[in-house]
């Protein structure tokens, strides 16, 4: 009786092993297959934050010219309405601005230089073509003056674009734009 248990188990070791070496390799291609997967969707990650932090950065630029020249932001927002920076804005009170008088050039030329190409970048490895960004508008969405604080009040809204390049798994050019608005006020 022993010798048929022994002769029943003569062929079990290697169906066992290559079941166990099957196993193996479906585990280990498995694992190749999510980590390229995830590498890939961390390059997305990266590549996304780079453009997103690159709109943020001509935001900030913004935000910085619009703290240093408050006056200068206000006057040409008036005047891209159509109204006299001299005079005060009262809600209802019928001074309507004139279209015709409305220039926006002010405007323009207030945020024109808030761009990368403004200024060279000193970062090693990192060219002026793979990273960029501009201020692409800034526009007054609405004026008053509030009589009982003698201040014009403007709300602006800012759009910036920021542009990476990753060369790195063909991620190719990506850009992102950002919107913010300001409220701007100035003592009359």
């Amino acid at each position: 009786m022993l010798k048929n248990k022994s002769k029943s188990r003569n062929g079990l070791a290697l169906p066992l092993v290559l079941a166990f070496a099957v196993c193996i390799m479906i585990f280990t291609a498995s694992l190749v297959y999510f980590r390229k997967e995830s590498k890939q969707q961390n390059l997305t990650n990266i590549h996304f934050l780079q453009a997103n932090f690159l709109a943020q950065s001509a935001i900030q630029m913004m935000m910085l010219k619009l703290s240093a020249f408050p006056q200068e932001a206000c006057d040409a927002g008036v005047l891209s309405l159509g109204y006299c920076p001299f005079r005060g804005i009262i809600a209802g009170s019928g001074l309507n601005p004139s279209p015709g008088n409305a220039n926006q050039q002010g405007l323009v030329d207030f945020y024109s230089d808030c761009s990368s190409e403004s200024f060279p970048w000193k970062i090693p490895g990192i060219t002026q073509s793979d990273w960029k960004f501009t201020t692409t508008n800034f526009k007054v969405i609405s004026a008053y003056t509030n009589p009982d604080e003698r201040q014009l009040v403007i709300s602006a809204q800012t759009t910036a674009v920021g542009e990476a390049t990753l060369h790195r798994g063909d991620m190719g050019v990506r850009k992102e734009e950002m919107i913010k608005t300001v409220k701007l006020t100035r003592e009359n």
